[in-house]
């Protein structure tokens, strides 16, 4: 099968220019983000089963595609990363049997753990050997594997292969929020659900309930006598003003693409004093958006006095992975500015009354 791996395409995806190789098999697909003889030990893995429904139509009822995202996007960001795409719909069972779940689930009102009971299906029988066949052929024997499914690290650890579990962070919808609860209380998974409704608020997915805060969202501003598609763009382009890099950050096609430009540029051309003034840039982007925007503004008034995190592994700077290890400084910038406007507007009803 390994020679087939010399047929590749690139793959330009809104995360990033990803490779699509030939696997030589229909029922397994891999994408890489560089060269697949490139990726060495601890690099960052995804193994993925097929979900037709939401990759391919969109449908909100899982995870599925949310995770394939947040991975590639990760990837891009580390300019690095395998997904090995298994066809292996239904946990296994086939997409025949799915259909016969998901129509039972629908009708019926029950979880896909009790779905699959009814129907006399074993939870999960999925293999993953192609996956370890295409790590030992790449000489990998470690990975820190994008999964929030236990059985699939014990697998590929009794196969030879070290993993260090990094967890996605779940698109909670109205549509889905039952099936993730089942999947962490029946199916031995460990989403990060516990504050999704109180508490914390945590961001980070721009497609998500309070996802409006993150840099991602899709609000542009006004700043600087240009337009700047979102806050991710004008922050990075900020890096290298009064350079050319500036203006094709400005418009790249996504902030992914932003961020992405910015990282592979030189970097001798950022502004020398960038480290003591970022924090000040993004704040001047982050209340043009909020200010700009007023039922943005509301929203974040709206939020109280709740803790504020960007909610992710991916940067220690600007995030937090949920265990106060994080600068979170994203957060603490919104929170300030949340007290700003809270402020103004007291002091308007105390004018004005």
């Amino acid at each position: 099968m390994f020679e087939t791996l010399t047929n590749w395409c690139y793959l330009p995806t809104p995360m990033g220019r990803f490779r699509m190789y030939d696997s030589g098999n229909e029922d397994i697909r891999i994408i890489t983000f560089g060269d697949i003889f490139s990726i060495k030990d601890n690099d960052i893995i995804r193994i993925h089963s097929s979900c037709i429904a939401s990759e391919v139509f969109g449908a909100k009822d899982c995870d599925c595609a949310d995770q394939l995202r947040e991975a590639m996007k990760l990837m891009a960001h580390e300019k690095s990363g395998l997904i090995i795409h298994l066809n292996q719909e239904g946990r296994g069972q086939g997409l025949t049997s799915k259909i016969r779940a998901v129509n039972l689930m629908q009708n019926q009102g029950v979880d896909t753990f009790d779905a699959f009971e009814q129907l006399h299906f074993e939870q999960d029988i999925r293999t993953y050997f192609p996956a370890v066949k295409i790590l030992k052929h790449l000489g990998i024997n470690s990975i820190r594997l994008i999964s929030n499914n236990p059985r699939k690290a014990a697998f590929l650890e009794r196969s030879g292969v070290s993993v260090l579990p990094l967890k996605t962070h779940p698109n909670i919808r109205p549509e889905n929020k039952d099936y993730l609860l089942t999947k962490n209380h029946k199916l031995g998974h460990t989403l990060p659900l516990k504050a999704a409704d109180y508490g914390t608020i945590n961001f980070y997915h721009s497609d998500q309930p309070w996802g409006e805060f993150s840099n991602f969202s899709n609000h542009a501003i006004f700043l600087k006598n240009k337009i700047w598609p979102t806050i991710e763009h004008f922050y990075q382009a900020q890096k290298f003003t009064g350079t050319a890099i500036e203006e094709r950050i400005r418009l790249a096609a996504t902030p992914t693409l932003a961020k992405q430009l910015a990282n592979e540029a030189d970097q001798s051309l950022i502004r020398p004093n960038w480290a003591a003034m970022k924090k000040n840039i993004m704040y001047e982007g982050l209340k043009a958006k909020f200010t700009q925007h007023p039922d943005l503004k509301f929203k974040l008034i709206s939020s109280g006095e709740r803790r504020l995190v960007e909610y992710t592994t991916n940067d220690t700077y600007w995030g937090d992975c949920g265990d106060g290890s994080g600068g979170n400084h994203l957060g603490k910038l919104l929170m300030s500015l949340r007290t700003e406007f809270t402020s103004d507007n007291l002091n308007y009803y105390s004018i004005t009354g």
